[in-house]
């Protein structure tokens, strides 16, 4: 079976060692971008996070523009981060991922910035009604992030009735946890991606911090990761410690 790949890239931090120097940026986006080239080139889509962490990063957008002129034709897809943007910025950073060509926008709250005043006025189910309420949905697909888990029933209901494109799941390692995702969402024509992260030691602080437990899938991810797209058309994959892990773990379920 053919698995569908999307591969999660982390824009280059602003700052280092607390202040900010313009060649180590330009070096770090250089960086990026042959990355993003070496993996594209095994995967079928790329996706762009926004301020992951709550950390001050390169704009995806503008990165979106560079990948294509260095030759990226795969989709790329970005987050749109809600923790520090009113609906204004919302409404702006979409528009502008209309224009860069961006395949896909996911919203999500994200994680406290460690910097500045904390802003989160409206949830991402809020927003995707709202994109899609003033027509932006049929110029660009909108999708959802869900828990890795199906708990909070208002929640749940809540984002169902948004109806995103996609729920792009939190990482998982239960594929029960899946199942049941993509059972409640079938009706609702809504398609699931879950988010797998790549067992390695350099990123188990990652997995710490998100309550990640992935000692079901740890010795053999290649098979969780093809049990997992069994259930739906397609898997994010991220290995947000480790480029050369992450595409070592590609590279194994190509072959």
């Amino acid at each position: 079976m053919e698995i569908k790949i999307i591969y999660e890239m982390n824009p280059p931090k602003v700052i280092y060692d607390n202040h900010y120097d313009n060649d180590v940026i330009k070096k770090n986006v250089n960086i990026f971008i042959s990355k993003t080239k070496r993996i594209s080139e095994l995967v079928d889509g790329i996706h762009l996070t926004d301020n992951v962490l709550g950390i001050p990063r390169v704009s995806s957008l503008m990165l979106v523009s560079m990948l294509k002129k260095n030759g990226i034709t795969k989709p790329i897809s970005c987050t749109c981060r809600l923790y520090d943007k009113n609906l204004i910025s919302v409404l702006q950073f979409v528009t502008e991922a209309i224009l860069c060509g961006v395949y896909s926008v996911l919203v999500l709250r994200g994680d406290e910035p460690i910097i500045g005043n904390k802003f989160f006025n409206i949830s991402p189910s809020k927003a995707i009604r709202t994109l899609s309420d003033q027509n932006f949905n049929n110029y660009i697909k909108l999708d959802l992030s869900f828990p890795s888990k199906v708990n909070d029933t208002m929640k749940i209901k809540n984002k169902l009735e948004a109806k995103p494109r996609a729920f792009i799941t939190q990482s998982i390692s239960n594929i029960d946890n899946l199942e049941e995702i993509v059972k409640l969402s079938a009706p609702y024509g809504i398609d699931v991606i879950p988010c797998i992260m790549c067992p390695s030691s350099r990123n188990e602080i990652s997995a710490q911090n998100i309550g990640l437990d992935w000692r079901s899938y740890k010795e053999r991810p290649e098979n969780f990761i093809r049990q997992a797209a069994s259930l739906t058309k397609k898997i994010l994959l991220c290995s947000p410690n480790s480029f050369e892990e992450g595409l070592q773990l590609v590279e194994k379920l190509r072959d």
